[in-house]
């Protein structure tokens, strides 16, 4: 179990030993105070699930308050019963429709943990409308499906706009069902989802890169070191920004990726270019963790982003496409490392391995670009069957 961590005045966090929030591992905070000469460590939740250390900071001084007046609630567990029993107060007064909640319990909550709820809050207007003067137990997942799914794929939105106001409903019904104020499954679960495939398509021919490259080197050698290494070895722009130099094994021209997106660590191949391009950096900047490191010592995050898509509309890259999968984005250099590997003849399964996928089957998207290669292995039965 981690360690305490002491975060000033009766406030302490733990790390969890796996789990990140953004870059950063995930805290669990935790209060300790005095009330009634007796000592009280409380927990309150996780900073992943929206406890902030400014959030917990208010709780001590509410609490702090209401011990030195003798009025309100003294402990977390006071508080939260008392919220309990006003939630359930209000539930037997009238059925809780879905904006009752939504405006009278949810939002400030969100609130007090610092939360932005503005595009949440835009969706709940926008699709969730018709569904607002519902009570919040009574909606079933075809109210979902008529009100919510169908009108939007009506309007033209995508299936993941859908995808992302059905996770909002879930959150809602989540937080509901934790101050028990509904029961039983989320209706999203039997809610139809309307499928698409939204995976990139389009890679670069190596005229293309090589223009990419020399205008993302006039534009911001940083960019231009980024999209190099991406375009050698298949890593995410988040996986090249946040490479340390502790991560570069020179000797043996491998490259530790850690703290991946699918939680799996792996190693990445030097080619000559990025061998000399990170041999470069090593020496014009010898005192830094980082290989992409900003002035504060943080991961230079940016390079990868406005100069890079910037450049892209400086060459017309993605002039006159409206189709989002054939549109080249940094993830683009990615796909095609992917994409000249098997063209060369790589087998899937390596160029899984290489680019860190957990299923062959995120790989398979592949296949088509190696037409000449399954045509090869078919030849090789030729004259197999004697025939006498």
């Amino acid at each position: 179990m981690p360690a305490w961590i002491n975060a000033g005045r009766n406030l302490r966090y733990r790390e969890h030993p796996r789990r990140k929030h953004g870059r950063r591992p995930d805290r669990y905070w935790s209060l300790h105070y005095t009330a009634d000469s007796r000592g009280h460590t409380e927990g309150v939740g996780w900073w992943s699930r929206g406890v902030t250390q400014a959030y917990c900071r208010e709780l001590l001084a509410e609490l702090g308050r209401n011990r030195r007046t003798g009025a309100g609630p003294r402990t977390l567990k006071e508080l939260r019963e008392a919220g309990r029993a006003e939630a359930e107060a209000e539930s037997r007064k009238a059925p809780l429709t879905l904006e009752q909640f939504w405006t009278e319990t949810l939002l400030p909550s969100l609130a007090r943990a610092r939360e932005n709820v503005g595009r949440s809050a835009g969706r709940m207007r926008a699709w969730l409308r018709p569904l607002l003067d519902r009570p919040l137990d009574s909606i079933e997942a075809s109210d979902l499906e008529t009100e919510v799914v169908k009108p939007m794929l009506e309007a033209g939105r995508k299936p993941a706009t859908v995808e992302l106001v059905l996770r909002l409903f879930s959150m809602i019904w989540r937080q509901a069902g934790n101050l028990e104020l509904v029961t039983g499954d989320c209706p999203v679960r039997r809610v139809k989802r309307p499928r698409a495939d939204n995976r990139r398509v389009r890679f670069l021919s190596p005229a293309e890169a090589a223009r990419l490259l020399a205008a993302l080197g006039q534009r911001s050698p940083e960019a231009r070191d980024l999209a190099l290494l991406s375009l050698f070895t298949g890593l995410r722009a988040g996986e090249c920004s946040a490479l340390a130099w502790a991560d570069v094994d020179f000797a043996n021209g491998l490259i530790f990726v850690k703290d991946t997106k699918n939680k799996h660590n792996r190693h990445a191949f030097m080619t000559s270019e990025v061998r000399a391009m990170l041999a470069r950096r090593r020496t014009a900047r010898p005192g830094d963790a980082r290989v992409f490191q900003g002035r504060r010592g943080g991961c230079l995050s940016w390079a990868a982003d406005q100069p890079f898509r910037e450049t892209v509309g400086a060459l017309g890259l993605n002039e006159g496409l409206d189709d989002p999968r054939q549109r080249v984005v940094f993830h683009t250099l990615r796909h095609t490392f992917a994409s000249w590997l098997v063209m060369k003849g790589q087998p899937l399964y390596t160029v899984g391995r290489l680019l860190g996928h957990r299923d062959l089957r995120m790989t398979r998207r592949y296949a088509h670009l190696a037409p000449e290669v399954q045509r090869a292995a078919v030849s090789r039965l030729e004259g197999f069957l004697v025939v006498e």
